[in-house]
C-alpha cells in the first residue's frame, strides 16, 4: 500500500479510538448517558424558570437541567416567563 492509504488508515484507526474512548466516558458519567435515572428524552417546555445545579450551571428550567443530567441539587434563581 501506499503511503497516503497507511496515514489514512492510521487517521480513521486514531478516530475511532477516540469516539470509542468519549462515548464510553460519557456512559459512565453518574445517572446519565445510558446509565438508569436520566431521563434524555423529555419533552422540556419553553419556559424562563432557571435553576442552577451543584455543577455551576444555569439551565433555564429543571427539565433541561434532567435532560442535561445535572448533578442534584438545583435551586431556583428566577421566576418563571413564558414565551
Amino acid at each position: 500500500m501506499s503511503r497516503v492509504t497507511w496515514q489514512k488508515i492510521g487517521l480513521v484507526a486514531i478516530l475511532a479510538v477516540a469516539l470509542i474512548a468519549g462515548a464510553t466516558a460519557y456512559a459512565k458519567r453518574p445517572g446519565g448517558g445510558g446509565g438508569s435515572g436520566c431521563p434524555k428524552n423529555l419533552a422540556c417546555p419553553d419556559v424562563w424558570d432557571p435553576v442552577q445545579c451543584a455543577d455551576g450551571v444555569v439551565y433555564s428550567n429543571q427539565c433541561y437541567a434532567d435532560v442535561a443530567c445535572a448533578p442534584k441539587p438545583c435551586t431556583s434563581v428566577g421566576g418563571p416567563v413564558e414565551y
